[in-house]
C-alpha cells in the first residue's frame, strides 16, 4: 500500500490532482483504520496511470470516468473524443485561415475594423453571455461547497466536543463526514473532500467556520484560479450593485416602455438570484436568529 505522496511519485500525478480525481469519482482508495489516511494499492496506481494517459489526450474527466466504470467501451469513448478533437481542430483551422488571409497585409494597410467585426460576429455566435452565465453559476455552486458556517449547540471548547458538533451537523444535513484529525482545530472530509474548521465568537454565540483545504477541490474544471477569484469577487459585490442598478432603472420613466427594457432585466435577475443563493447557503442557512 502506498501513501498519497508515494502514489504521486509512482504515477507522475500531483497530490492535488490525485485528490481531484478522487473527488470526481475516478478512484476510490481505501483508508487506514488508525488514522483515516488514504492508501493506494496496485489497482489504484494502474488506474491513475490510465487516467494520466487519457488526460494527456485531452479527454474530459467525465468521459474517463464513464470509460473506467465500464459504461462505455474504449472504442466508443475514443470515437466520441475524436469527434470533439475534430471540432476543436476546425476551430483552430478557422483561426489559422483568418491569420493567413491577413498575414500578407502591412500593418498600415490592415483593415482592423473589418477584422474585429468578423471576429466579434463569431464570438456572438458562440454566445458570450451564455458562457459568462455558466461560469458564474459554476462559481456560485462551488462557493456553496467551498466554505460554510453554522452555530453549534455546545461551545466546542474541547477537541471531543468540537468533533461531536461537526458530526451532529453532518447528521442534520445528511452529509458523509469523516473526522481525520481530532484537535483544535480539527480536520474532516465530506464526500472525500478535505475541510478545516475553526471556531469564532460572535454576538449571537459561537460560530463554526468550515473551509476546503485544497483549491483544486472547488475550482471548476477548465477554470483558472485567477478566473475563479474574479467571479468570486463579483459574487460579493454583485448584490449591492444590482440593487443600485435596479433602483436606477425602475425610477426611469421610459424603462418599461419597450421590450428592450424588459430584456435588460433578465441578466440582472439571473445574477441577483444566484447571488442571493450564494449568500443564503454560505452565511444564512445554519444561523440561529
Amino acid at each position: 500500500m502506498k501513501s498519497i505522496k508515494e502514489a504521486a511519485a509512482a504515477t507522475g500525478i500531483s497530490e492535488q490532482n490525485i485528490r481531484y480525481y478522487e473527488k470526481q469519482g475516478l478512484i476510490h482508495p481505501s483508508r487506514n483504520s488508525e488514522n483515516s489516511y488514504r492508501e493506494y494499492d496496485g489497482e489504484d496506481i494502474a488506474r491513475l496511470k490510465t487516467i494520466r494517459l487519457f488526460r494527456k489526450l485531452d479527454m474530459p474527466v467525465s468521459q474517463i470516468r464513464s470509460l473506467l466504470d465500464g459504461n462505455v467501451t474504449l472504442e466508443q469513448s475514443l470515437s466520441q473524443h475524436l469527434k470533439c478533437l475534430e471540432a476543436e481542430k476546425d476551430r483552430i483551422e478557422a483561426a489559422i485561415q483568418f491569420c493567413s488571409r491577413i498575414e500578407a497585409s502591412q500593418l498600415a494597410d490592415l483593415d482592423v475594423d473589418r477584422c474585429l467585426a468578423e471576429i466579434e460576429d463569431e464570438e456572438k455566435r458562440g454566445s458570450v453571455f451564455a458562457r459568462f452565465s455558466e461560469d458564474y453559476k459554476a462559481v456560485i455552486q462551488a462557493e456553496q461547497k467551498r466554505a460554510f458556517s453554522f452555530m453549534p449547540d455546545a461551545p466546542c471548547s474541547t477537541p471531543e466536543e468540537f468533533a461531536e458538533e461537526l458530526q451532529k451537523f453532518a447528521r442534520t444535513e445528511g452529509l458523509d463526514l469523516v473526522i481525520t484529525r481530532i484537535g483544535m482545530p480539527p480536520r474532516f472530509e465530506i464526500n472525500g473532500i478535505e475541510y478545516k474548521a475553526r471556531r469564532a465568537s460572535s454576538r449571537f454565540g459561537i460560530v463554526i467556520h468550515c473551509e476546503m483545504v485544497h483549491p483544486e477541490d472547488y475550482i471548476p474544471e477548465k477554470m483558472t484560479e485567477k478566473q475563479y477569484r474574479r467571479y468570486r469577487f463579483l459574487s460579493v459585490i454583485a448584490l449591492p450593485i444590482l440593487l443600485f442598478l435596479g433602483v436606477v432603472l425602475i425610477r426611469s420613466r421610459d424603462f418599461f416602455s419597450g421590450i428592450q427594457g424588459l430584456l435588460a432585466l433578465i441578466p440582472l435577475l439571473i445574477v441577483f438570484a444566484a447571488d442571493l443563493s450564494f449568500l443564503y447557503y454560505t452565511y444564512g442557512k445554519h444561523f440561529k436568529g
